[in-house]
């Protein structure tokens, strides 16, 4: 009689056989005649890598080229058995320790020829990796040769241009996309080399006309306030306090009498001249006070000794012999 019964998603069933490797692959690093360690059937559990047709490659030929086990994570490469370039990489996969949880899908980033090649690497549970020694860990395609069905034919496109104009990047743009020729520029086609050139040109009446052409500018300034010119040019002078200055097409008139006469040093020399009082005040302040305090000792001693006099008198008086 059976205990229970067990629904097992697609990833589950995974993490409990070979696949995405093929059921041939051994699993084992080339380390040795056994290897060192045997990637554990939980650790990979889907592969989606698109591979572009262009590149005419065999998709019985890809597999798990290395594992690097660390303290912080997980770096697995893809790699492609080249017939003349032999074992080469194709991809890599990050897998961070720290925020990593059960069947999370992680980039396969492209490399050189499969540079736009961005897939995906699906890493199930990470106890029993996590129980094999850390190191970098090579493998061969009979140790890890990944299931054709995982490899996917790409058609190689532009996805999306941004334009970057020094510091400025703007949003992507999709769909049909045109290049237009602008101010003193040319754009070449070569159809059968599939190359547009950019030429920068002059001399061809490819300039934007100038807006200055198209609408004048108004009437000269003839008269202010009423003086008028009689066609001579208008003459404007400073004067007391008054400093006439010109910049192409800039007039600037600056009154000078309203500038500061000292400046930061003057006013620092200044500061330093008054601190300088308040300290004296403050030494006055307190000579004052001691000196009072000395007033009002003298006094007692004064007073205390004029009663003193006094008292001896009459003792001196009630001594005298009649």
């Amino acid at each position: 009689m059976p205990i229970g019964n067990w629904n097992l998603q697609w990833l589950n069933h995974n993490a409990q056989r070979s696949y995405p490797l093929t059921e041939r692959a051994t699993k084992k690093d080339t380390s040795g005649p056994d290897g060192t360690i045997r990637i554990p059937d939980s650790f990979i559990v889907a592969i989606y890598f698109p591979v572009h047709a262009g590149l005419d490659v065999l998709i019985d030929q890809f597999y798990i080229k290395n594992i690097l086990i660390s303290p912080v994570g997980y770096t697995i490469g893809v790699g492609y058995n080249d017939a003349e370039l032999g074992a080469i990489l194709v991809g890599n996969v990050n897998v961070p320790l720290a925020t990593h949880t059960a069947n999370t899908a992680y980039a396969i980033a492209g490399i050189n020829d499969f540079a736009d090649s961005i897939g995906q690497m699906v890493i199930g549970q990470i106890d029993e990796i996590g129980n094999l020694p850390q190191g970098f860990y090579e493998f061969d395609i009979a140790g890890a040769e990944i299931e054709p069905d995982a490899i996917r034919p790409m058609i190689r496109g532009v996805a999306g241009i941004r334009v970057v104009n020094v510091a400025e990047t703007s949003e992507t743009l999709y769909g049909d996309i045109e290049f237009v020729a602008g101010s003193n520029m040319q754009i070449d086609v070569d159809v059968e080399n599939k190359r547009i050139t950019f030429n920068a040109i002059s001399g061809e009446d490819l300039n934007t006309t100038c807006d200055c052409l198209v609408n004048p500018p108004g009437e000269c300034i003839r008269c202010i306030n009423g003086n008028c010119s009689d066609g001579e040019n208008l003459v404007i002078t400073g004067g007391d306090c008054i400093n006439v200055t010109t910049d192409g097409n800039v007039l600037q008139l600056t009154d000078t009498c309203a500038s500061p006469c000292c400046g930061c040093p003057e006013l620092d020399a200044l500061k330093s001249q008054i601190d300088r009082f308040s300290d004296g005040v403050a030494t006055l302040e307190n000579f004052v006070t001691r000196l009072g305090s000395e007033v009002t000792q003298m006094s007692l001693v004064v007073i205390g000794s004029r009663l003193g006099d006094a008292g001896g008198c009459d003792d001196c008086a009630d001594q005298v012999t009649p």
